[in-house]
């Protein structure tokens, strides 16, 4: 039964992706969806976006593991749409009208300069990958005792599948695919959750069962929690799903409530995969945690099993290919442009295919040999957190420029990086030495620069003024 409904769900979503594809008929169409996406399709683009095999999967390990402040990764994520929306959207908005802009390095582009663009898009292209290569192997852990097979290969086939997804659907067709996939996901792993918690005896049950530490919202350390929510919600500045929601809303009000509708949404959202796991570690403390949300559903009976397998495919394979789509649109537009400046679109949307294919099966590979999926999302966000933090700052602070910029940028994400993947030494998440260097830099830098307005903050305010005489804004 289970088996059935996951290969009739693959084969619907597919099928979107193929139908999509005939829709396509420019790169405008393929990575910002013609700038015609209204909040109906902002809301499950960005839900299903943020969510992820992390936040479902990943989530509820983590909450076997110490409870419920497993929850703060995916509460950084509504707390960083919030953010974006008050204090960047009308940049962003701005900025991508003006230039035609389809992706985040084109952004800081304008802002700063070609250097600041260039490593924007090597930060973007590791961050995604680490992204990418987590959803394969999230959902390879739920399927592989599913379909009794072993795990390598399953997670090689979903990886696979993920790319023909992304090759398939373009922008617009990921919304149409996240559309289906939002309501899986609330249906699905909603009610797994609500029966599961009954399961357990209710709270009061849950709270008989499990040490007291689980109810607390500071594990498994107050400053991994704020490293988590601080450094997701930072990342969002940079984070490319936003933006080209922001780039390819139909009108102002259209992403203002797609925005607002999905941070809702996330926050309610991350409770369930969170009480799963308490539930598995209350009434099945021997079970793997990779699986322990599908272990539970399980327990619960065929149904249940289903609502969840269908739940956790739906946030991997809503969050999968977008991936691969928006770093491809970095390869095409940031750096195929540089070495073909006079190559058409249907070369650049050949290339970016490519580059998806061979991403795709790079992060696959790699993925499998990685740890925690819930620390890896992290730490990718950790990475990218300084570059959203400068923005930030530069929308706000007149005097920053490209120096300042790229050197905060480059050595702030160097040191995320280094430190994510040196496994965090002295128990301190990435973002705080990131920070404790990117910061200084930008400010000693920015204090040192010789024009009290930044020629790129000259260049926002020109683009504002014509914004506000056309009646854009």
């Amino acid at each position: 039964m289970v088996i059935f409904w996951v290969v009739l769900y693959f084969a619907i979503t597919t099928a979107i992706g193929f139908y999509m594809m005939r829709q396509k008929s420019s790169l405008a169409g393929f990575f910002v969806a013609k700038k015609e996406l209204g909040a109906l399709l902002i809301v499950p683009l960005l839900f299903s976006e943020i969510i992820a095999g992390a936040g479902t999967v990943g989530n509820a390990a983590q909450a076997f593991g110490f409870g419920i402040s497993a929850v703060w990764v995916n509460w950084g994520m509504s707390i960083g749409c919030v953010l974006v929306l008050l204090t960047a959207a009308k940049f962003y908005r701005v900025i991508g009208n003006k230039f035609n802009s389809v992706s985040v390095p084109q952004v800081y582009a304008a802002r700063f300069d070609a250097k600041t663009r260039i490593v924007m898009m090597i930060t973007l292209v590791l961050v995604y990958a680490i992204l990418f290569a987590m959803q394969p192997v999230a959902a390879g852990n739920i399927l592989s005792p599913l379909l009794g097979v072993d795990k390598t290969m399953i997670t090689w086939i979903l990886g696979i599948l993920f790319i023909v997804l992304c090759i398939t659907g373009g922008m617009k067709g990921m919304a149409w695919m996240n559309a289906l996939h939002t309501i899986v996901m609330y249906v699905g792993l909603g009610s797994v959750a609500y029966v599961a918690v009954k399961w357990a005896g209710g709270f009061s049950g849950l709270q008989a069962k499990l040490p007291a530490t689980y109810f607390q919202m500071d594990q498994p350390d107050l400053l991994t929690m704020a490293g988590w929510v601080v450094g997701t919600a930072l990342s969002f500045y940079a984070a490319s799903v936003l933006i080209a929601c922001i780039f390819g809303a139909r009108d102002e009000k259209a992403y203002k409530l797609g925005f607002s509708y999905a941070a809702v949404l996330t926050f309610i959202f991350a409770l369930f995969p969170a009480l799963i796991g308490m539930v598995g570690k209350a009434m099945l403390p021997t079970a793997a945690s990779g699986s322990i949300l599908y272990t539970v559903a399980n327990q619960l009976g065929p149904v249940f099993a289903v609502l969840a397998s269908m739940g956790i495919l739906a946030a991997i394979l809503s969050t999968a290919p977008a991936l691969l789509l928006l770093t491809s649109t970095m390869l095409s537009e940031d750096v195929y442009k540089l070495f073909r400046p006079n190559a058409d679109e249907a070369e650049r949307l050949k290339f970016s295919r490519i580059s998806m294919a061979v991403l795709g099966i790079a992060a696959t590979y790699f993925g499998m040999q990685a740890g925690s999926i819930l620390a890896q999302m992290a730490g990718a966000f950790q990475i990218r957190a300084i570059a959203g933090l400068v923005l930030l700052v530069a929308i706000y602070w007149k005097r920053v420029d490209s120096r300042a910029a790229f050197w905060s940028i480059l050595i702030g994400g160097l040191v995320a990086a280094g430190w994510h993947f040196g496994g965090n030494p002295y128990g301190v998440t990435s973002l705080w030495p990131s920070l404790a260097i990117g910061v200084p830099i930008l400010v000693i830098l920015t204090l040192m620069a010789p024009k009290p307005v930044s020629d790129g903050y000259e260049v926002y305010e020109e683009c504002l003024a014509e914004a506000h005489a056309a009646g854009k804004i």
